[in-house]
């Protein structure tokens, strides 16, 4: 296991470093099952602005990356709930996401759009997900409401605002608790001796990321 991951993190760095200066672009942060995860991979989703992730151009944290593994293995759940993700919803993604115009900031920085077609698809499946899972298990009752907005009158737009913010609020609570069991379950491992923050290794400038 040693030796496989000595070899893989090897490929990672020689296959995308700059061949002018041997600078360090990319690396092997993780492993879901036997599939690598790496630097490029959290880098991308994260300039999507999807599974969570705030669009940005600093460095790729440890939270950022547990973020990534996290869902991860959403999508693995999803996958066997037999959660569908119709191609119609990824065009729609994509041109959400920017389309053409995402096109050419992904051929600028040299990244392949299938790539990020198939995250943004998985970005709808964990969104589906927790639908599923969490959301339709989600109760809040009028007088959850009414302790939320305390005394006085409230009008019926204060009450749907408060009750929205009850039932996600729920539904954030469920999805964390089940992370926390999942990583448990999953085979899930960090590099060892790998730690953040890492130089993003690519960036898809202005207006990249969900709308």
């Amino acid at each position: 296991m040693a030796r496989w991951w000595a070899a893989v993190a090897l490929l990672a760095v020689a296959g995308v470093s700059d061949g002018a200066d041997g600078r360090l672009v990319d690396v092997v942060l993780a492993e879901i099952g036997s599939r690598p995860v790496t630097l490029s991979d959290v880098t991308l989703a994260r300039a999507l602005g999807i599974f969570g992730f705030e669009p940005s151009t600093g460095p790729i944290t440890d939270a950022d990356l547990t973020r990534y593994l996290d869902a991860q293995l959403a999508v693995s759940e999803a996958a066997q709930l037999a959660v569908e993700v119709p191609a119609a919803d990824v065009d729609r993604a994509w041109e959400a996401s920017g389309g053409s115009a995402l096109a050419g900031r992904l051929a600028a920085a040299g990244i392949e759009p299938g790539w990020a077609r198939r995250l943004l698809e998985a970005n709808i499946r964990v969104e589906r997900f927790i639908d599923v899972r969490f959301r339709a298990f989600a109760f809040v009752t009028d007088f959850d409401v009414d302790e939320a907005l305390g005394p006085g009158s409230h009008d019926e737009a204060a009450r749907t605002r408060t009750r929205a913010r009850l039932e996600a609020a729920q539904v954030a609570r469920a999805y964390e608790s089940w992370k926390t069991d999942a990583r448990q379950r999953a085979s899930v491992r960090k590099l060892p001796g790998v730690a953040g923050p890492w130089p993003a290794p690519f960036s898809l400038g202005a207006g990249a990321g969900r709308k």
